[in-house]
């Protein structure tokens, strides 16, 4: 098929023969449906040879260790960074809540409601800080496994004006050990234990204005005979809060969505601007960065890292995160990342639209759903750096399939032209920054159209789960 990013260009300078040659073999061949295609076959070799990769495992580290040795092929330089993650970011907050739901009981039943909702809260602080705007408590969060992240970057022929920073991810996620669809078996072990430790806090509570107005406060005071048998019955019931220890597994999912491919797409736009560099038409002004993270399904930890090392070089850069690339009619850039709680780039998400659809593709620009989880864009923005993501998944559990966190996560869950609109929009993003053009249409009056109003988080999940 063809794309208006491969219509007719004005002429190149000429060429030595061995170059003309070069060029010759090549041009048919690096087409944005040919580089799709080869990052599928890079996402399917990868998941054969090391299989899953939980963050900070040895597949991971090996798999880091490839995708480095690709990127050497195309770049001028690549690197492999250590980085110290916490693998429990989500699973220990599961667990602490297991452990301060009998104290918080026992409290209850000692006529200390005020100790009890104090613990209460305070657990509901640290969780929603946590889990829900990912600005882990450092104390609480220590590393326990080491990550790699790779990058790689390809210089242009003149003086650096623009850089480009194109982002992935490695680490795939572990598996729940609880399926969501599975709705019977989910309430069971997942919402009834988080329904009984939000009753334990109400109850304190509930005890707590019981002596607020009998002029009790802070004296001991045992609760009410029915308010101290429900909680007997509470206590007793600890045993159905033990699945939330070990509600994620030990085995990790294929992750080929989410989110090895991408890491192929970046693989192969290095590919694409290399070949571009060998046939004498390189990139004037404009560094390329091509990133592959480990820690992302920890908490963001691996791009929160290299962001905070590398922003001094990285000033003024762009980027295009790309995560979970599956349905080819789901193109989205995100205007806010974590939840909905962190701003990203509109004037970005909102430019890469225009762009999309100028080449055809239907694209929209909104929130990421709240109980979604995040994206390493939202670590790039933290940064000052102006940042979007790139997705094309279907949020629901409804319309399309939701593979993503799943033993699915295979490469045949992924449409093709998803990856080459995505490959297709990036060349064109970099195009247009080198030309000095990018923002050329900034203040066109349809620009608002392209985007769902206010870009607000329409969608939100009734699972525990995050993506």
């Amino acid at each position: 098929m063809k794309f208006p990013l491969f219509g007719k260009r004005s002429k190149t300078p000429s060429l030595e023969p061995e170059q003309q040659e070069h060029r010759k073999q090549k041009i048919e061949t690096l087409k944005a449906g040919r580089l799709a295609t080869l990052a599928l076959t890079f996402t399917s070799h990868l998941i054969d040879t090391f299989g899953p990769r939980l963050t900070g495992s040895e597949p991971s580290h090996q798999a880091a260790q490839q995708i480095k040795a690709a990127y050497e092929a195309f770049c001028d330089t690549s690197e492999v960074e250590a980085v110290d993650i916490d693998t429990s970011f989500h699973s220990f907050p599961l667990q602490l809540l297991v452990y301060l739901y009998p104290l918080i009981l026992v409290l209850l039943l000692a006529g200390l409601p005020y100790l009890g909702l104090l613990l209460f809260l305070a657990y509901l602080w640290y969780a929603a800080r946590t889990l829900y705007l990912y600005k882990p408590l450092s104390k609480l969060s220590k590393p326990k496994a080491e990550g790699k992240n790779v990058y790689a970057v390809l210089e242009p022929e003149k003086e650096v004006r623009h850089t480009l920073i194109f982002t992935s991810h490695h680490d795939s996620a572990p598996l729940f050990r609880y399926n969501k669809l599975d709705r019977i078996a989910y309430a069971k072990k997942v919402a009834i234990p988080i329904l009984l430790f939000l009753l334990g806090g109400l109850l304190n509570a509930m005890h707590l204005i019981t002596e607020i107005l009998e002029g009790d406060l802070f004296a001991f005071s045992l609760p009410p005979l029915g308010m101290g048998v429900l909680g007997i019955v509470l206590l007793a019931a600890i045993p159905l809060l033990l699945p939330l220890r070990t509600f994620y597994a030990e085995e990790g999912s294929p992750g080929a969505g989410d989110n090895l491919s991408s890491v192929g797409i970046t693989v192969q736009l290095a590919r694409y601007f290399h070949w571009k560099k060998s046939c004498n038409a390189c990139l004037q002004h404009t560094r390329l960065v091509f990133c592959s993270f480990d820690g992302e399904e920890s908490g963001l930890s691996g791009s929160k890292v290299w962001f905070m090392q590398h922003k001094d070089e990285m000033t003024g850069a762009i980027v295009l995160n790309f995560d979970a690339i599956y349905h080819a009619d789901r193109l989205t850039f995100l205007e806010r990342d974590i939840n909905g709680t962190q701003m990203l780039s509109s004037r970005l998400a909102r430019r890469c639209v225009q762009i999309a659809r100028g080449m055809g593709y239907e694209a929209v620009s909104e929130s990421i759903p709240r109980l979604a989880g995040g994206t390493d864009a939202a670590q790039a923005s933290r940064s000052g750096l102006e940042a979007t993501t790139l997705t094309s998944v279907a949020w629901d559990d409804h319309s399309k399939p939701s593979v993503y966190h799943t033993q699915d996560d295979v490469v045949s869950s992924i449409d093709v032209k998803a990856v080459e609109m995505a490959i297709s929009v990036a060349i064109r993003l970099v195009e247009l920054t080198d030309s000095d053009r990018l923002w050329a249409l900034d203040e066109s009056p349809n620009v608002e159209q392209t985007t769902k109003e206010e870009s607000e988080p329409k969608l939100v999940f009734t699972k525990l789960t995050h993506r």
